[in-house]
C-alpha cells in the first residue's frame, strides 16, 4: 500500500538500518515485552523489543521508539544507540528545529543553544540532539517517574536526573538532564528568553495531548521563555479533511500563532498520520518569514556539519505557512513558504492534510 511504498523508499535513501521502515518489518510474531506495569500516571506501560527496537507503549499507544545495542559490560545489557532517530515526525521535528534555528543565526554546533524537550518518551530525541550538539544545553521534563526510571533500565538511556530547571547555562558538558516535574509548573520557573527550541511531544495514556498544555497560560510561559526569534516544535496526529484530528491541528494552530507567533507547517510524507507545526516568538519589529529554500537551505548545513546519517533538507522542503482567515471563522490557511520556491516531490501538494489514501491504509491495519 502507499504508506508500505514511501516508507520503503525513506529506508533506502536515509539510515536504513534503524529507520521506521526497518521497525514496521519486524514480523509480529518476534515481538517480546521487557517491561510491564501500571503507572499513576499514564496507566498500562508496557515496552516491547523487536530485534534492537524499543518501543514504549501507554495502554497499547505507541509513546516511544529507541533502537539499542547490546553491552555485555553493562548490567542493563543494552545501550541506547543515541545516533539513531527511528521515527520519521521526530526527524522532521529536529529538522525543522535546526533549519529555523541556524536561519536566524544560532550556531548550534560551534556555540550551542538551550533546547528543552516537553516529555520523555523513549528518550531517542533529546539523546541524539546532546549526541549531535555537544555544545547544547539539552534537558527534559518528565512527569512520571517510572518513565525515567524504565527508559534508563529498558532502553539504556544514560541521564542525569535533576530536581529542577536551572537557570545556569550548562552548555558543552554533553550531559542529558531530566527534571521530574510538571512541565506547566516548570515553566513558570523558567528565566525570561532562557530557550532557543522548545520541543513538545506529550501525550497521555489515552493518545491525547494533555488539555492543560493546549491553554492560553502554558503557551504564554512558553513565550516568554523563548528568546526572540526562538520556536515552539511541536508533534500533532493528524487527519483527512473535516476529522475531528484535523480540526484539532487547526485549532491549535490558530492559538500558536495567537500566542507565541508566525506558524509553519510541515508534513511528514512517509507517515502523514503526524504532522509538524511550529511557532516563533517574532524579534521586535521583525517582519521576515523564511522560505522553504531558506529552511532547506540552514537544515542541510547544519546536517552536514553534525554529521547526520539523513537528509534534514528533504525534510522541510515542504514547509507551509499557517494563515488564519479571520473572515470564514478563523479556518486554518496553509500557503507554500516563500512562494513561488517549490521544491521536490511537493510540487502540488495541497497543504498538509492527510490523504485519505492512508486513512483507508489505517482501517487495514
Amino acid at each position: 500500500d502507499a504508506l508500505e511504498q514511501r516508507l520503503a523508499a525513506a529506508a533506502e535513501r536515509d539510515d536504513a538500518r534503524r529507520s521506521e521502515r526497518a521497525y514496521l518489518d519486524w514480523p509480529p510474531e518476534d515481538e517480546r515485552t521487557v517491561f510491564r506495569a501500571t503507572s499513576a500516571v499514564n496507566g498500562d506501560v508496557r515496552i516491547a523489543a523487536f530485534g534492537p527496537f524499543r518501543s514504549l507503549r501507554f495502554n497499547d499507544v505507541e509513546q516511544g521508539l529507541s533502537y539499542v545495542v547490546d553491552e555485555d559490560g553493562d548490567a542493563r545489557g543494552v545501550r541506547a544507540d543515541d545516533g539513531a532517530l527511528p521515527y520519521e515526525y521526530l526527524r522532521v521535528m529536529t529538522a525543522v528545529s535546526i533549519g529555523l534555528s541556524s536561519w536566524r543565526g544560532v550556531d548550534l554546533v560551534r556555540e550551542g543553544g538551550r533546547l528543552l524537550y516537553i516529555g520523555l518518551g523513549a528518550g531517542a530525541a533529546p539523546a541524539f540532539a546532546q549526541r549531535k550538539f555537544p555544545m547544547c544545553d539539552v534537558c527534559v521534563v518528565e512527569i512520571d517517574p517510572m518513565i525515567i526510571d524504565i527508559v534508563r533500565e529498558h532502553h539504556g538511556l544514560d541521564m542525569d536526573v535533576v530536581r529542577a530547571f536551572s537557570d545556569d547555562d550548562s552548555r558543552g558538558d554533553g550531559r542529558l538532564r531530566v527534571v521530574l516535574a510538571d512541565c506547566a509548573t516548570m515553566m513558570r520557573t523558567c528565566a525570561p528568553k532562557s530557550l532557543d527550541v522548545i520541543f513538545m511531544d506529550a501525550f497521555d495514556g489515552d493518545g491525547e495531548i494533555p488539555a492543560h498544555l493546549i491553554e492560553d497560560n502554558f503557551l504564554r510561559a512558553c513565550a516568554e521563555a523563548l528568546t526572540d526569534g526562538g520556536s515552539l516544535v511541536l508533534n500533532m496526529f493528524n487527519g483527512v479533511r473535516g476529522s475531528p484530528a484535523r480540526d484539532a491541528v487547526a485549532t491549535f494552530a490558530r492559538t500558536l500563532a495567537r500566542v507565541i507567533g508566525p506558524v509553519c507547517s510541515f508534513p511528514v510524507m512517509e507517515s502523514p498520520v503526524n504532522v509538524v507545526l511550529s511557532a516563533t516568538k517574532r524579534k521586535q519589529g521583525e517582519r521576515d518569514r523564511p522560505s522553504r529554500e531558506d529552511i532547506a537551505r540552514a537544515a542541510a548545513l547544519v546536517g552536514e556539519q553534525s554529521g547526520f546519517e539523513w537528509s534534514p533538507k528533504r525534510l522541510v522542503e515542504g514547509a507551509f505557512w499557517v494563515e488564519v482567515d479571520d473572515k470564514n471563522g478563523g479556518d486554518m490557511k496553509e500557503v507554500v513558504a516563500g512562494a513561488p520556491g517549490i521544491l521536490g516531490k511537493f510540487r502540488g501538494r495541497n497543504g498538509t492534510i492527510m490523504p485519505r489514501e492512508f486513512l483507508v491504509t489505517l482501517d487495514d491495519e
